[in-house]
């Protein structure tokens, strides 16, 4: 067949008037014989995550059609392929049940779903504007398999390209991002967004940004799932700069520098364990942050909890999911934070400091794009602030 037969004929499988962005050719002969001609669409369909989707490859036996859409040949993630396969030995009167449990179909779908993988590898190193266009259209849904296809992991996370702080628009590999690591960085750092916006102006990223420190910006919901699932890529681990305790000063701070945290310790040690207790019922803990420059604080996940996005993501799923508390850390070369240390050690039962405290934290959610408990009361605090200070 020509090339013009190919997009005919994908065409026809494919419901779409435009060319495919690939074409995938594959024959397996020895014991079990089949033919397969899979195509990769050059635009995602607007239905793609929708649950009734309908995904499968055309499947003939001997070239009879016995199923029009058979999801058992290519895994959920791969659920845009199109195409037709025509194998040689199965029986005409297979049913939908049957295929599940066929050792034959199984083969044939390790098979199918390592050749589209190995086809977009090609893509990625051959030709980089098709891999581009490839990735915008189906990246989003190809991550999936990060989480749901250990056996494939590897392959998929070696085709996979995520924003990066390295480049404002061009996206990196993982392994491109190892060959940029600092020297003294042990771990991949990301943080999961919105957007590319919401993410880079986030309190979180302040320290990092500082430093030069590279951080993967993701922003695709699946992200929040991956990252967890996959943990670690060649040794290093896939850190959240949004979760646990973040110090990057650890490797090259000298007796001073560590003398003077343990100073600054003591010195709010006071303001915080009476803002833990005040807060009691938002936070988890208040402490000291390494991670703000200029922010006066943020709120962030245990290393161990589930981050706000996930929690709501399961809640959407009808998952009872138990609300998880964060924890409040403070910058304390802000100005705000010295002068709240000052006017505690001052008056530690002033209402207006737990009003300050109260502000304070509701100011550190909505940076990170979430919402105060009560935001009708955050309001009101906040505007009684602003007149008493005209």
């Amino acid at each position: 067949m020509s090339e013009e037969e190919y997009h005919e004929l994908y065409k026809h499988v494919g419901h779409d008037w435009r060319d495919p962005l690939e074409t995938i050719r594959l024959q397996a002969e020895g014991t079990f014989e089949y033919q397969a001609l899979l195509f990769l669409p050059a635009h995602a369909p607007y239905d793609l995550f929708n649950r009734d989707y309908k995904r499968g490859l055309q499947l003939y036996v001997r070239r009879v059609l016995i199923m029009e859409d058979c999801e058992a040949l290519l895994p959920p993630y791969l659920r845009f392929v199109k195409g037709v396969v025509d194998a040689a030995d199965l029986s005409l009167n297979v049913s939908r049940e049957i295929l599940q449990q066929d050792r034959h179909i199984d083969m044939m779908r390790r098979r199918l779903t390592k050749k589209v993988i190995s086809t977009v590898k090609d893509m990625m190193t051959k030709d980089a504007e098709q891999y581009a266009t490839f990735w915008r259209e189906f990246g989003t849904v190809l991550k999936e398999g990060l989480v749901t296809d250990s056996d494939n992991r590897d392959a998929l996370l070696a085709v996979a390209s995520f924003a990066s702080t390295h480049h404002d628009t061009e996206q990196t590999t993982l392994k491109a991002y190892l060959e940029r690591m600092k020297d003294g960085q042990d771990d991949i750092y990301y943080l999961t967004g919105e957007s590319r916006q919401s993410i880079e102006n986030s309190p979180h990223m302040e320290a990092f940004r500082d430093r030069g420190i590279e951080v993967l910006l993701l922003t695709d919901p699946v992200d929040e799932v991956w990252a967890d699932a996959v943990g670690t890529y060649e040794g290093r681990k896939l850190r959240s700069v949004a979760k646990g305790r973040i110090d990057l000063d650890t490797e090259d701070a000298d007796a001073s520098e560590n003398e003077q945290k343990q100073k600054r310790s003591e010195e709010y040690a006071g303001l915080l364990d009476w803002m833990t207790k005040q807060l009691g019922e938002e936070v988890k803990e208040v402490r000291l942050s390494s991670r703000l420059t200029v922010s006066p604080a943020c709120v962030v996940s245990d290393a161990d909890d589930l981050t706000p996005a996930l929690e709501n993501m399961y809640r959407a799923m009808g998952q009872e999911v138990p609300r998880t508390k964060r924890i409040l850390e403070l910058n304390p070369d802000h100005q705000l934070v010295k002068d709240l240390n000052q006017a505690h050690a001052e008056r530690t039962d002033h209402a207006t400091l737990a009003e300050t405290a109260e502000l304070l934290h509701g100011l550190a959610v909505l940076a990170e794009g979430g919402q105060p408990k009560d935001p009708a009361r955050f309001v009101k605090l906040m505007a009684d602030r602003l007149q008493r200070a005209l």
